[in-house]
């Protein structure tokens, strides 16, 4: 046996955890907190997305009020939501910040912002990335951020 021509090792290519072709829906703090207290509005969205194919992005800066609103019992709901294939985390990253001052610093009413503005203009930087609407428990505060901004808002 005479030597072995060099081959290239397999590439090795990640599955994309969903498709976006469908688009997909952006979770506030407020829709996460009612998936994780699995009240119907919310979760009838997480579940048609899974059906249909569609994404749903849950900003990482939105995770800790969301924790925070729910009970313990009912944060494996939260984990087990995080887990599904059709979410998407969406990060905070350094490079972001410049873009979320400017979210926050075009508040129609910059005095106004409460405890959550960092969170929700979060959510209104995921929702322009990703081109989707937001299911929100406030739409008051996220209109202030942006008043263009598509959204549903939770029964």
């Amino acid at each position: 046996m005479g030597p072995q021509p060099h081959r290239s090792p397999p590439r090795v290519t990640r599955p994309r955890r969903v498709s976006q072709a469908f688009g997909g829906w952006v979770l506030d703090h407020h829709a996460l907190a009612a998936c994780a207290r699995v009240e119907p509005y919310a979760q009838s969205l997480v579940w048609s997305a899974m059906e249909v194919g569609m994404a749903v992005a849950v900003p990482v800066a939105a995770l800790p009020l969301a924790y925070a609103a729910t009970g313990e019992s009912d944060h494996d709901v939260l984990r087990a939501l995080l887990d599904l294939p059709v979410t998407l985390p969406d990060p905070l990253t350094e490079a972001e910040a410049p873009e979320l001052g400017r979210i926050l610093a075009s508040a129609a009413d910059p005095g106004a912002l409460a405890p959550d503005a960092l969170a929700l203009a979060c959510v209104v930087h995921s929702a322009r990335r990703w081109g989707w609407p937001v299911l929100t428990g406030n739409a008051v505060a996220l209109r202030a951020l942006d008043p263009d901004l598509e959204m549903d808002e939770l029964p």
